[in-house]
């Protein structure tokens, strides 16, 4: 799903630079997979860490792309990315794409195998797609100070907090979403973490996550896996060309 890009200042953590990443990489798992992409998306971002988690070699077209835009009409008629394409088979939603990567069985897993943690990933999954995005998407409407409708802010800002202290709740951490290790999980989060950190100080939050410490721990560590730490510093840069600086 598209959403329009937050615009504002955040730090960004790395503990390498993507250039000793991609220097040092092995070579990536060839698929013949397309994915239409947007570098500011956090939906499409969701993927992209999967992606690189997994090594795999699929090609990401930018969207808008004039040159792309016949054939992405046809094959998407919601009209939305990210959408994957595997030869005859067309996938869109971020989520299922997550999941029709791990059922191919290319790469890493990103699910655990154990059933109480997979009932943890799959928890956190649906918090952040039905109580955190939710409320953000509308946020995002209101950024302009110009346009800005107070009630609806003071609204969703009231929805927003509640649902990451369901977040804050449920994060196991301190590395990981649950279970040690990378999972779906890690990609929903991550880019969710990274635009509510960014969207508080547009409305005078100037530190949002301080107040949900389990949640913060967690996004300071998961900066530092490598596919996170990447799609992190894809939208920091995104986010910068935005703004001109």
């Amino acid at each position: 799903m598209k959403t329009r890009p937050v615009l504002s200042q955040g730090p960004a953590v790395f503990v390498t630079t993507l250039e000793d990443r991609e220097r040092n990489a092995p070579m990536s798992i060839a698929t013949g997979m397309k994915m239409y992409n947007s570098q500011l998306s956090p939906y499409a971002a969701r993927c992209r860490i999967a992606i690189y988690a997994k090594d795999l070699d699929v090609e990401l077209v930018e969207m808008p792309d004039p040159a792309a835009e016949e054939e992405f009409s046809r094959q998407a008629p919601m009209h939305k990315v990210p959408l994957l394409v595997d030869g005859d088979v067309v996938v869109p939603e971020s989520g299922t794409i997550c999941e029709y990567l791990e059922d191919r069985g290319l790469g890493l897993s990103l699910r655990p195998s154990d059933p109480a943690a997979m009932a943890l990933m799959r928890t956190l999954g649906r918090i952040c797609d039905l109580y955190v995005m939710e409320p953000m998407n509308e946020l995002f409407g209101q950024i302009n100070p110009a346009d800005r409708d107070q009630a609806v802010v003071t609204r969703e800002m009231a929805l927003l907090v509640k649902a990451m202290s369901w977040l804050d709740h449920y994060v196991e951490g301190p590395a990981y979403a649950v279970g040690g290790a990378l999972s779906l999980a890690d990609c929903m989060l991550a880019p969710t973490l990274f635009f509510f950190d960014r969207i508080g100080p547009m409305f005078g939050e100037a530190a949002p996550l301080r107040q949900f410490p389990t949640a913060s721990d967690y996004y300071k560590a998961i900066c530092g896996d490598a596919a996170v730490a990447k799609v992190m510093a894809e939208l920091d840069i995104s986010l910068r060309r935005m703004m001109g600086s």
